[in-house]
């Protein structure tokens, strides 16, 4: 019987699309398939591009304990394109996902804790991200550093966790740490270190460039431009 049973659900299986097996595999209680299924839907890949459809799948395997899924549902919710989704639940899925290891979700987490007011909250997520090795997390650090929100004022290091996150190809530090030489003030103006942020920032547009992106050749070339100003002596 049970062998019956089991050529019957083959013989459905092979009978379904790509989408369709996939989807009574996750039914089943496969959280691999349901991921993958997910990720078609969020990005339109072989399938319409369906975020609602992708967040009900990714629900079930955030619950399954899968810290970035939760991340991405909680970044999906952000975005207002899920109707119905509860007040407070994107601050729930960061959180729960920056608990169980997710250092791009303890970012998003200090970012809202940030946007209400509790920059205090924020600086000490962004420190957790930061010395797990998110770049985006150092970046976020440094910019509290610099504003001195949540924390005293400290430029130096500030300019430091700039140039680590630039290093680890996060393109905003590279801005913000050539702004910072170029604007000189609290920090020696030094339009050597200032042109050397941005060769950075033209390495990174670069790549994205040579995949394709025309957006990117386009940041590339006036980065290149600005670059060259300052390798000149001169601030625009």
């Amino acid at each position: 019987m049970r062998f019956a049973l089991a050529a019957a659900a083959g013989m459905l299986l092979a009978g379904c699309s790509a989408t369709s097996r996939l989807d009574l595999m996750c039914l089943a209680g496969d959280v691999e398939r349901c991921h993958q299924l997910a990720d078609m839907y969020a990005t339109g890949d072989g399938v319409a591009r369906d975020l609602a459809r992708a967040a009900s799948l990714y629900e079930r395997v955030c619950d399954a304990g899968q810290a970035d899924v939760c991340n991405t549902l909680g970044e999906i919710y952000e975005q207002g394109v899920v109707i119905g989704v509860a007040a407070g639940r994107v601050e729930e899925l960061f959180a729960r996902a920056c608990d169980g290891g997710s250092l791009f979700a303890c970012v998003n987490l200090g970012l809202v804790a940030a946007e209400s007011g509790n920059h205090e909250r924020a600086v000490g997520l962004f420190e957790r991200a930061c010395a797990g090795g998110a770049a985006p997390g150092c970046h976020h650090l440094a910019t509290a550093l610099e504003k001195g929100e949540g924390t005293s004022p400290n430029l130096t290091r500030a300019a430091a966790l700039y140039d680590q996150a630039c290093d680890a190809e996060y393109v905003d530090s590279c801005f913000a740490l050539a702004t910072l030489f170029t604007a000189g003030g609290a920090v020696e103006r030094d339009f050597a270190r200032a042109a050397r942020a941005l060769a950075k920032a033209v390495q990174i547009y670069d790549a994205g460039c040579g995949a394709g992106v025309t957006r990117d050749c386009e940041a590339r070339d006036r980065t290149r431009a600005r670059m060259t100003v300052l390798q000149g002596g001169t601030a625009r």
